[in-house]
């Protein structure tokens, strides 16, 4: 998806300790990577050209609470996306939030169980 803009974020909570956050931006196409430790609970707002998302990320014994928004900020011709991976509590492995047109939020809330989530903000 090379004609994609993304932000990365990864989250991973090893038995209710810390909570990791990469995050690398693909615009401008000479942005570096940055890091991020925070613990859980933790919230992130994630901007790209064109798209906008937060999302607070909440942690219950074994379970793993992602829930916020995503918007499409620009008449582009893109929709702006949220997706996550992670063994979500109705079997599946992989959610997906999407704006589109521009103005258009879209809400989210989604439950995994173990010990990790990764979610991004991207446009397509």
């Amino acid at each position: 998806m090379g004609e994609s803009v993304r932000k990365y974020v990864t989250w991973a909570v090893a038995a209710g300790a810390a909570l990791g956050l990469s995050m690398a931006g693909a615009v401008p196409a000479s942005a570096g990577s940055t890091g991020v430790q925070a613990r859980c609970p933790a919230t992130l707002n994630p901007v790209v050209n064109g798209g906008e998302a937060a999302w607070t990320i909440d942690c219950v014994g074994s379970k793993v609470h992602i829930t916020g928004w995503v918007k499409d900020t620009k008449a582009d011709g893109l929709c702006a996306f949220v997706k996550a991976f992670a063994s979500f509590t109705d079997g599946s492995s992989r959610k997906e939030a999407k704006a589109c047109p521009k103005g258009t939020t879209t809400r989210f809330a989604w439950e995994a169980t173990g010990t990790e989530i990764t979610a991004y903000l991207y446009l397509a």
